[in-house]
């Protein structure tokens, strides 16, 4: 049976087609099935584009499986509920609507419940998301199984000195969930040079002068720009209070760098027992006495880089692909249901 990978329209964004990149060509390795790829034609803004994008679906007539891959949940309703599989990576959608009742509403049933109750297989990319979900739409999100995202393989061991004199702090995002006002606060009179990847807002720009930060922010990166980014820091700060997966985890742990992040699921799941350095994400002291550990204990540093390195294993294309291919390979009528381990 045929297998179509099915992606948000170009230019909403490249993280989930990147990563499913790499797993649909590992796929492919793995099983006889004829792989494809579609993309949606318009961005989800609006009610207008979202009955496009369903009728630019149902149009197509798909044979065989067809695995939205995120973003796009909706999708699944103008799709045949048994040969389609659904990947949900976060609830973000439902939490910035909290207090928007309309909104939340129509993103509930739309992109949530709805979308949930018609695919055949539900999978999601942490034991978190999927808990948030059983939260937010009840019994019938326990039929969601986890299958982690995967490292992007351009990640890879990249060995440096640690600058204890003046450590490189890289931040990954910066949307209020990511935190960073509490990072600035735990750095304020500490040497460092923060590298930050995403836009600043003027209040950020406002709190980083204050505070005498020396930094630098990049807007709209290539991937390879990113890596080198990662290459060129000793740190890297993910003390997120909110997140669906967390892949700079892993990638600062490809890289061969120490990753600072937040003491809750699941950067805590995805990070591994002993490779991050976890703390409490709503306490500045607890952040900054936890870069100076880093920056000053050389054993402590090495341990965590030495255990991320064992930790990133696990998330390879390879092998996230094999638990989707035999997802897949339940879906058709002679094998058995999908157990995930």
């Amino acid at each position: 049976m045929s297998l179509t990978y099915l992606f948000r329209s170009p230019g909403t964004g490249h993280s989930i087609e990147e990563l499913f990149g790499h797993i649909r060509q590992a796929v492919a390795r793995q099983t006889d099935a004829p792989v494809a790829t579609l993309h949606l034609p318009h961005i989800s803004r609006g009610l207008r584009s979202v009955w496009q994008n369903c009728r630019f679906v149902a149009r197509q007539r798909l044979s065989g499986l067809v695995h939205i891959t995120g973003d796009v949940h909706y999708v699944a309703l103008a799709l045949p509920g048994r040969r389609t599989i659904l990947t949900i990576h976060d609830c973000i959608l439902l939490e910035k609507n909290r207090h928007r009742p309309l909104r939340y509403a129509l993103f509930w049933w739309l992109w949530y419940y709805a979308p949930i109750r018609r695919a055949a297989v539900v999978t999601t990319v942490s034991d978190k998301t999927r808990q948030d979900l059983i939260r937010l739409v009840g019994r019938l999100a326990k039929k969601v199984v986890v299958v982690p995202n995967a490292c992007h393989p351009d990640f890879r061991p990249q060995p440096a000195p640690y600058r204890t004199h003046c450590p490189h702090i890289l931040q990954i995002g910066t949307a209020p969930h990511k935190n960073l006002p509490r990072l600035i606060d735990a750095l304020t009179g500490l040497p460092c040079q923060l590298t930050i990847i995403g836009p600043l807002l003027p209040d950020l720009m406002a709190q980083l002068r204050q505070h005498h930060i020396r930094y630098e922010a990049y807007e709209h990166l290539s991937r390879a720009a990113i890596v080198a980014r990662y290459a060129h820091a000793d740190l890297v700060s993910f003390v997120s209070t909110y997140e669906g997966f967390g892949m700079p985890i892993l990638e600062a742990q490809a890289t061969g760098r120490p990753v600072l992040t937040s003491q809750q699921s699941p950067m805590t799941d995805v990070g591994g027992p002993d490779g991050a350095c976890y703390v409490d994400p709503y306490d500045p002291a607890a952040i900054r006495a936890a870069i100076e550990r880093i920056g000053h204990d050389d054993a402590y540093r090495q341990g965590l880089i030495e255990a991320g390195f064992q930790n990133v294993v696990r998330y390879t294309p390879d092998h996230i692909a094999g638990l989707y291919a035999r997802l897949y390979a339940s879906l058709q009528p002679t094998q058995p249901a999908y157990a995930p381990h």
